[in-house]
C-alpha cells in the first residue's frame, strides 16, 4: 500500500498531513511518523494540522519529547496545499475540521465509512489496533530504520491505543511494537508517562467521584462544564479501575458541544456499535470493542436534555435492568 501512495506523492508539491481533532497519541504519533517518511522517501516537506487543543498533559509532554511540530488547522491556507491525508478518522465521523474537501488519502483502524471509498487512496484496516501499527508497518515495509523520535511517537501511539483494561490489540501492533522497540527512548517514555499534572486535573477527579453514580455495573459521571475534551476520556478510564464495575459512561460540555466517552471491561459487548446508535439522530460516535466516545453540538437541544436521552437510550442498549441508582 505505501508504494501506491508514495508513486502518487512524487508529484505532488506541498502535502498536508491531518489529525482528529482534539489529537491523541495515535493520531498525532501516525502524522508525525508518516512525515518524517515522505521526507526520508521523497524528501517532501510536509505540513501537520489539528484542530481542537492537546489538552491531555501527557500529550503535551509526548510533543515536547518527540519535538513534533504541529499547526492549527484555521491558520493554515489549505487552498495552498495540492494533497491531503487524513490519519486515524475518516469524513463523517464528526471528529474533523471540516473544510468540506474529500481528503485525498485516508489511513485509519476504524470502521470504514461509505464515504472513505471515494479517496483517492484508502488504506483502512479495522482488525488493527492503532493508525500508528499501520504506519509502522509502512516503515518494516521498506526497510526504513526510525529515527529515536518517530520510533518513540509510534511505540507510544500504538501503547496508549492498545494496552490497558479498555483497549483492544492484535498480533499485529504486538509485532510492530516489538520492530520498534530497539529504536525507543525509554527515558522519553518515563517523561511523558509521568507528567507533573495540574491542579484542576485533581479537581476533576474530585468532581467526578461526586458527580458519578452507579446503576448495575455501570458508573455513569456527569461533569458538567469541563476544561478539555481530554479529561473525560481519562474520567472514564479511571473510573472503569473499580471493583465489581464492568462499564463507565462519562459525559461533560464545552461551550456548545456535548462529549461523551464509554469504557468497558470485557468484549462481551462493542462500545463502539453502542456509541454509534446512542447518537443516532443527534450526533457522532464510534469506537472499538471495549473504548469509543461521541459528540452533540447543542443546537436544538439542551445539555441537560441530550445527557437524559442518552442516558435513557445507552441503559437500554446495554440491557441493564436494574436501574436503582447508587452514590459511589
Amino acid at each position: 500500500m505505501i508504494e501506491k501512495l508514495l508513486e502518487t506523492l512524487r508529484i505532488k508539491r506541498k502535502v498536508l498531513i491531518q489529525t482528529h481533532n482534539n489529537p491523541d497519541p495515535d493520531t498525532i504519533a501516525a502524522a508525525f511518523a508518516l512525515k518524517n517518511l515522505l521526507f526520508n522517501m521523497l524528501k517532501k516537506r510536509v505540513t501537520i494540522a489539528y484542530s481542537g487543543i492537546i489538552g491531555r498533559a501527557e500529550n503535551r509532554e509526548f510533543v515536547r519529547e518527540c519535538q513534533i511540530d504541529m499547526h492549527i488547522i484555521t491558520k493554515l491556507d489549505l487552498s495552498r496545499y495540492d494533497y491531503i491525508i487524513l490519519v486515524d478518522s475518516q469524513p463523517g465521523a464528526g471528529n474533523t475540521y471540516n473544510n468540506k474537501r474529500m481528503p485525498d488519502a485516508i489511513i485509519d483502524h476504524h470502521n470504514l465509512r461509505s464515504i472513505s471509498q471515494y479517496a483517492k487512496f484508502c488504506d483502512i484496516r479495522i482488525n488493527y489496533g492503532s493508525t500508528s501499527t499501520i504506519i509502522t508497518e509502512y516503515y518494516k515495509e521498506l526497510q526504513l530504520i526510525p529515527d529515536m523520535n518517530t520510533a518513540t511517537a509510534l511505540y507510544y501511539g500504538i501503547k496508549t491505543d492498545t494496552y490497558g483494561t479498555a483497549r483492544r490489540n492484535t498480533q499485529k501492533d504486538m509485532d510492530m511494537i516489538s520492530f520498534l522497540f530497539p529504536y525507543i527512548s525509554v527515558k522519553k517514555i518515563t517523561k511523558i508517562e509521568s507528567p507533573e499534572l495540574p491542579r484542576y486535573y485533581f479537581k476533576n477527579i474530585k468532581k467526578a467521584i461526586e458527580q458519578s453514580i452507579i446503576i448495575q455495573d455501570l458508573i455513569f459521571c456527569d461533569l458538567g462544564e469541563v476544561r478539555n475534551s481530554d479529561l473525560i476520556a481519562e474520567m472514564s478510564d479511571f473510573m472503569l479501575r473499580m471493583r465489581d464495575i464492568k462499564s463507565t459512561f462519562v459525559i461533560g460540555k464545552i461551550d456548545s458541544t456535548c462529549y461523551f466517552s464509554i469504557r468497558y471491561k470485557t468484549n462481551k459487548k462493542s462500545v463502539g456499535a453502542i456509541a454509534l446508535a446512542i447518537v443516532r439522530g443527534i450526533g457522532y460516535g464510534g469506537g472499538h470493542m471495549k473504548s469509543a466516545g461521541g459528540q452533540i453540538p447543542l443546537k436544538s437541544k439542551t445539555y441537560e436534555q441530550v445527557v437524559e436521552i442518552l442516558k435513557s437510550r445507552l441503559i437500554k442498549r446495554m440491557g441493564i435492568e436494574n436501574l436503582e441508582e447508587k452514590n459511589i
